[in-house]
């Protein structure tokens, strides 16, 4: 019995129910951070990541409110035009910079949750996208990295020709 409930559990963390079909999406609360880091955010550590000064306001001023995401990291976003952020990931305990896989049209997050789901298309604005065009990527952090679970692309509805 043991034996089935992993297969279950794993096949759940990577979208599918344990018969093969699609699964609901991912959920924040089915991925719970540990305890949220208590003091003084470090500042963002440049050093290691020359290429993140260029926004070193932006991440400066986002790693010094703390964490919002997975318990001790934060996720500081910025516009890069209209329906677009950019947004890196710091680590408010020792001040690590992340680059982020990709500009997003909007992200999802939780203090709580090392869930974290990157919207691609416009949920909203993008009336009718292309086939194949993914709406919600869902990343997992684990070991110290953004790690892609799930993609969920827009259902297509067929109307009737008249």
């Amino acid at each position: 019995m043991l034996g089935v409930v992993a297969v279950a559990a794993a096949a759940g963390a990577a979208g599918q129910d344990a018969r093969g079909g699609a699964a609901r999406a991912p959920r924040f609360a089915d991925y719970p951070a540990g305890a949220a880091f208590v003091g003084t955010p470090a500042a963002p550590d440049f050093k290691r990541n020359p290429a993140a000064e260029a926004f070193a306001r932006e991440l400066r001023e986002g790693a010094r409110r703390g964490p919002n995401f997975a318990g001790y990291l934060r996720v500081v976003e910025w516009s890069c035009g209209i329906s677009c952020q950019r947004w890196m990931v710091v680590n408010t305990r020792n001040g690590r910079i992340h680059d982020s896989p990709e500009p997003a049209f909007s992200l999802e997050y939780q203090l709580n949750s090392v869930l974290l789901v990157v919207n691609t298309v416009g949920r909203f604005t993008a009336a009718d996208p292309p086939d194949g065009v993914p709406i919600a990527k869902y990343y997992v952090w684990r070991n110290d990295r953004l790690q892609l679970i799930d993609t969920r692309a827009p259902k297509r509805t067929r109307s009737g020709s008249r």
